[in-house]
């Protein structure tokens, strides 16, 4: 038994004399976002508008692997052509997650990516089925550029970008406002089994670009600026479509 404390104890030191290796950062940013959106299920119609979006991250940089989180949230008043309003509420948590490769070149990691994101849409003059919402997880490959410069190396830039065409999608049908006659025949949970669909190849698709420049402070902060593109295709019963361009102004604080 003592044997066994003894070697738990041991592993558990090497963890995180591990973990102490990796250079940790919160980051938090924020910025104006325009946003399109449409879902032919209620109308063929784009609608478009801007408001404010925020970040909220954490990144594990190591010799080899980089794993980064961000959490996303922006909330904007749309409208289409005839000024028929929607309010649009997007909630993200996207993953990345970067290796070193000796063959690749010292400035490029490859990886993968994966996306956790929420839409729910309220329409003005809906009557029925409001709000519409739909949520999906997929994954796929990543890849990132990043380079330093300056006299002290003090500046950094970063590109990555991420393709998903993997993972399932649900969206808003007969669970969140159900025809009587649909549930008077099957469950509840039937229904919602229903509403769940794993991607189609090339049918459904999530991508997205993150581009970011930073100047490191003497206490080894960073402060920047970035743009985040992204833009997201879903099949379902329907098929919805949104896409944005967020600008933000970021802190990165090391931990």
């Amino acid at each position: 038994m003592k044997r066994l404390l003894i070697l738990a104890f041991l592993i558990f030191i090497q963890l995180l004399a591990l973990a102490q290796k990796n250079q940790r950062t919160i980051l938090i940013n924020t910025g104006p976002q325009n946003t399109w959106e449409r879902e032919f299920a209620y109308s063929p119609l784009v609608y478009k508008g801007s408001s404010m979006g925020f970040t909220l991250g954490y990144s594990s940089v190591g010799e080899k692997k980089t794993d980064e989180v961000y959490l996303h949230y922006s909330r904007l008043p749309l409208q289409n052509g005839f000024n028929a309003g929607l309010t649009a509420t997007h909630a993200s948590v996207m993953t990345y997650t970067f290796y070193k490769a000796d063959w690749l070149p010292e400035k490029f990691a490859l990886g993968w990516s994966n996306n956790n994101a929420l839409s729910l849409r309220n329409f003005e003059d809906s009557q029925n089925f409001n709000p519409r919402f739909d949520f999906h997880t997929s994954f796929g490959p990543a890849m990132r550029y990043q380079t330093f410069f300056g006299n002290q190396q003090q500046w950094r830039f970063s590109s990555q970008a991420n393709w998903q065409v993997i993972g399932f999608l649900f969206s808003a049908s007969y669970v969140t406002s159900p025809p009587d006659a649909f549930l008077h025949e099957q469950s509840t949970f039937n229904a919602f089994w229903q509403s769940i669909r794993f991607f189609q190849p090339f049918q459904q698709q999530d991508l997205g670009i993150l581009n970011q420049l930073f100047y490191q402070l003497s206490n080894g902060n960073e402060i920047g600026i970035g743009y985040r593109f992204h833009y997201t295709s879903l099949e379902n019963a329907q098929r919805s479509q949104r896409s944005g361009g967020h600008y933000f102004f970021q802190l990165n604080f090391k931990l």
